[in-house]
C-alpha cells in the first residue's frame, strides 16, 4: 500500500496528519492515541516518543502528547511507564509499554448521592439562609433602593 493511502487527515485544524502503520487500518477511524496504543501493544516492548514519531510520521513533540494520553487514559489503555536516564544525556526520557487496550471507553458510574444532589438543587436561591432571614434581607435591600431614588 502506498504512503498516500496510509496518510490519515487530522480531524482538527491544530492537529497534524499522520501515517497509519500497516495492520492498523481497521482502527483508522479511532482517535490517534488508540492507534498508538494498538501499535505499542503489537510492538510488544518499551516504546519511546522517537519510535512513535517514526512509525506515525509525526513530530516528536506530537509523539510526546500521545505518550501522555496513553498514560492518563487509564480506563482505556493499560500501560506501564518508566524513566530512562542515558549516560551523557542531561535529561531522562520516558518510555511506555502497553499491556492492554480496551475497545470501549470506560464510563464513570454516578453514585446515588450525586443523583439526589442533582434532583434537589435549587437554581433560584443562593446561600443557605432560611425564609425569615431572606425576607429581612429583601426588606433591607428594598429600603436601600428606595433611599437611592429619592
Amino acid at each position: 500500500m502506498s504512503e498516500k493511502k496510509n496518510r490519515r487527515a487530522p480531524c482538527q485544524r491544530n492537529h497534524e496528519a499522520c501515517l497509519v502503520p500497516a495492520g492498523l487500518e481497521a482502527w483508522a477511524d479511532r482517535p490517534l492515541y488508540i492507534l498508538v496504543a494498538q501499535w505499542c501493544l503489537r510492538h510488544g516492548g518499551w516504546v519511546s516518543r522517537r519510535d512513535i514519531a517514526q512509525a506515525f510520521g509525526i513530530s516528536e513533540r506530537g509523539a510526546t502528547y500521545q505518550l501522555t494520553y496513553l498514560v492518563r487514559k487509564k480506563e482505556q489503555v493499560v500501560c506501564e511507564q518508566r524513566r530512562v536516564k542515558h549516560e551523557g544525556m542531561p535529561v531522562a526520557r520516558y518510555e511506555v509499554r502497553v499491556l492492554d487496550v480496551k475497545d470501549e471507553p470506560g464510563k464513570r458510574p454516578v453514585t446515588e448521592k450525586q443523583r439526589s444532589a442533582l434532583r434537589t438543587t435549587q437554581t433560584r436561591r443562593v446561600g443557605n439562609a432560611d425564609e425569615g432571614v431572606r425576607a429581612q434581607m429583601r426588606d433591607i435591600w428594598n429600603s436601600l433602593q428606595r433611599g437611592r431614588k429619592s
